[in-house]
């Protein structure tokens, strides 16, 4: 992770490309090290945006189901 991708085998690659951390670690160690601008990291910040809009809401349906699949068999444990 907190290497470049391009020293993975292919394989891990490929699975690589759809973790939002490489994004990040790619842009930030370009801005770091390099000096880029908003503007350079364009091509690391656009597959973020992309992300986002997938995996949130999937994110929110999964953990509804989840939710309503624990109140629902009881396992849902409540405090207060």
């Amino acid at each position: 992770m907190y290497y470049s991708t391009d020293i993975l085998p292919g394989w891990m690659q490929l699975l690589s490309r759809i973790s939002p951390a490489t994004y990040v670690l790619d842009a930030v160690r370009r801005s770091l090290i390099d000096g880029a601008s908003v503007d350079q990291l364009l091509p690391d910040l656009w597959p973020l945006l992309a992300m986002a809009f997938v995996f949130i809401p999937l994110g929110l349906w999964g953990f509804g189901k989840a939710e309503r699949y624990a109140k629902r068999t009881g396992k849902l444990k409540r405090v207060g």
